[in-house]
């Protein structure tokens, strides 16, 4: 319909940007990608594209890379806190894109703007509690119940949950903080650190392959036992290799040894997402329809 509200999404990550434009359920009108540089450039481009897209959003969702701010009480809310990403640590990134854009910004973490999506549009949909776990560069996880992200105190740091190493890997992590930790020794980084290429170059049958699914069934195991999800979506480059979800889920199984409900063993309880590459933008979009209604 020519009258139907229009919404701003922005896919916030450590290498590259996706802004879009939307309807409020999802649906994609116009997109353009951008490398993730210097705040203000991004800012800048972000304001050139909704100038620039032929629409007229009524409100921002923006799904940001972190550690970040999102509790709308705290004094720093829409702050980067201590990033190693250049010229991002402290940055007012609701504060900037208010001001450049004009419009009401509703932020979440990148993750949880892909949970949202695949709780309201994709494979997580119909489900009360489901989990984003999405393996990339570093490892980054989300709770949603009702469609929503639970609120906390911090956004969760599933990829520092610490692991029980293989015997006989003694590599050193990639976490500047933990030795053992999920992060540190099946992110992305810590791939390609320790095999000098992504996992996508192994067959599902290759010590390496198996080993990082051991590692990836080892935290799936733990967000069972501790959250007991209905559902877990496995995403981000490392998630997308060939073959890694069924090798993660039983790895998992392996892990849990049948102290779990029936239901974590069925096909499709730990699966790629529905939305592919488009969850997080996606979920931004939802976003922006919450910070309309707070202005209703």
């Amino acid at each position: 319909m020519a009258d139907e509200p229009m919404f701003g999404g922005i896919e916030l990550g450590g290498t590259k940007t996706v802004l879009a434009v939307g309807s409020g359920s999802g649906r994609i009108l116009a997109r353009r990608i951008v490398p993730t540089r210097a705040p203000d450039a991004v800012i800048a481009d972000a304001a050139a594209f909704f100038a620039e897209s032929g629409h007229a959003p009524s409100a921002l969702g923006v799904g940001a890379f972190g550690p970040i701010v999102i509790d709308r009480a705290a004094p720093a809310y829409g702050r980067l806190c201590d990033t190693n990403k250049p010229g991002w640590s402290g940055f007012d990134l609701t504060g900037a894109l208010e001001r450049a854009i004009g419009l009401p910004v509703s932020l979440v973490t990148d993750v949880g703007a892909a949970a949202i999506g695949e709780a309201r549009c994709g494979a997580l949909r119909g489900h009360e509690i489901g989990i984003y776990l999405t393996v990339g560069t570093g490892i980054g996880g989300a709770i949603v119940s009702g469609g929503r992200v639970l609120p906390a105190l911090m956004h969760p740091e599933m990829g520092h949950v610490a692991l029980q190493r293989l015997a006989g890997d003694t590599a050193p992590s990639f976490c500047n903080f933990h030795p053992n930790c999920a992060e540190g020794l099946a992110s992305g980084s810590a791939i390609a650190a320790r095999f000098g290429k992504s996992l996508d170059h192994f067959a599902p049958d290759d010590p390496e392959f198996l080993m990082i699914a051991h590692y990836l069934g080892q935290l799936c195991s733990q967000l069972v036992l501790t959250v007991s999800p209905q559902r877990i979506v496995l995403g981000g480059g490392v998630g997308g290799a060939p073959g890694i979800v069924p090798a993660v889920h039983r790895a998992m199984l392996r892990e849990l040894g049948c102290y779990a409900p029936g239901a974590v063993a069925e096909p499709g309880f730990l699966t790629a997402p529905a939305l592919g590459k488009d969850a997080g933008i996606v979920g931004a979009l939802l976003c922006a329809v919450e910070a309309r209604r707070e202005l209703a």
